[in-house]
């Protein structure tokens, strides 16, 4: 094990929580072995939290973090979400998921087609008392465990549904130790409207935030959630940043040069825009997925040890805010 997440107490969190996560969205996609093997990578890189969904891989992947987590359960903490119900699990179901990862294995181009294929029996915005019930008692069955550390609705949004009953119901979900804290796992337009309205849902909260797209600088200091866990680091902010830099060589030498880094090292373009989310949001939890165990080991290294320093971060930053007319425009 290179190094371990740090694991600190939150303020208003009783719990510790580590300060960096594994996200789960896409095992199913790689089959269940090499599932396992990412999930691996990321214990052994010193990922200690992991976040899942009741909706990812279409019901599946809670059951394939529940396998790997049984022997470690007292080391990590969990997310899981509700809100976004997958397809009855049948066997059609089933041959459909296997077929679909067939045809991606040689046919990427086809993900959007199975995706659309297999989502026709998704339903969203369950956010009921009984939907809550009814997956909060199948998560903790799939993942295997007496208790979620923390449970959010998915994608909700605010005023479409009557939620005192609901916030009652995970309220006494907490006192019965069913789960530890809940929130919300949202865009941050509904986040923002939550904050102002029902509070009570706010306790956590879970949004993307980059160097591109700063969604925490929206977030009123007076009202900030106990618990703010972050996503969506790298997506688009990655490939974006990349396609401006590699667009001419005068670029990569005037951001390495001030840098004092390679700007045109991919995993040292990663390496700074996983820093700038960890120092955006220093008493919180960063989210990073990936589905290479090389990735994992070095998006885990690049943050747990710290691989640019926070001058280079910073500066980084300053970059960005001078090119980002030009970063965006040319990303469209």
């Amino acid at each position: 094990m290179e190094g371990v997440a740090r694991v600190e107490q939150m303020p208003g969190i009783r719990i510790k929580i580590p300060s960096v996560g594994f996200g789960c969205s896409t095992l199913t996609s790689v089959g269940h072995k090499k599932a396992r093997r990412l999930l691996d990578s990321a214990f052994d890189a010193g990922i200690r939290h992991f976040d899942v969904a009741r909706y990812y891989g279409y019901g599946e992947t809670e059951s394939i973090l529940g396998t790997f987590i049984k022997p470690v359960r007292t080391q990590i903490t969990v997310t899981t979400k509700f809100g976004i119900d997958p397809p009855r699990r049948t066997n059609a179901l089933r041959i459909a998921l296997g077929a679909g990862r067939r045809i991606l294995r040689f046919v990427p181009s086809a993900r959007r087609i199975v995706q659309k294929h297999v989502a026709l029996g998704v339903k969203g915005s369950a956010f009921t008392v009984a939907d809550a019930q009814t997956n909060l008692e199948t998560s903790l069955r799939e993942l295997g465990t007496d208790y979620i550390d923390l449970y959010l609705l998915h994608d909700y949004v605010t005023g479409a549904h009557p939620s005192d009953e609901l916030v009652a119901f995970l309220q006494q979900a907490v006192k019965v130790g069913k789960i530890r804290y809940f929130g919300l796992g949202t865009s941050v337009d509904s986040v923002m409207r939550a904050l102002d309205s029902e509070p009570d849902l706010c306790g956590v909260i879970q949004l993307q935030n980059s160097v591109l797209t700063r969604n925490l600088d929206r977030l009123p200091s007076q009202s900030r959630p106990r618990l703010v866990i972050t996503h969506g680091a790298l997506a688009g902010a990655f490939s974006s940043v990349s396609v401006f830099l590699k667009g001419g060589d005068s670029r990569v030498k005037d951001w390495s040069k001030r840098l004092d880094l390679d700007c045109s090292d991919d995993r040292t373009l990663a390496a700074l825009l996983l820093n700038y989310a960890v120092e955006a949001n220093p008493c919180g939890v960063l989210l990073f997925s990936a589905s290479n165990t090389d990735r994992i080991r070095d998006n885990a290294r690049s943050i747990l040890e710290r691989g640019v320093t926070p001058s280079q971060v910073k500066l980084f930053t300053q970059l960005i805010e001078r090119d980002m007319q030009q970063i965006v425009r040319q990303s469209v």
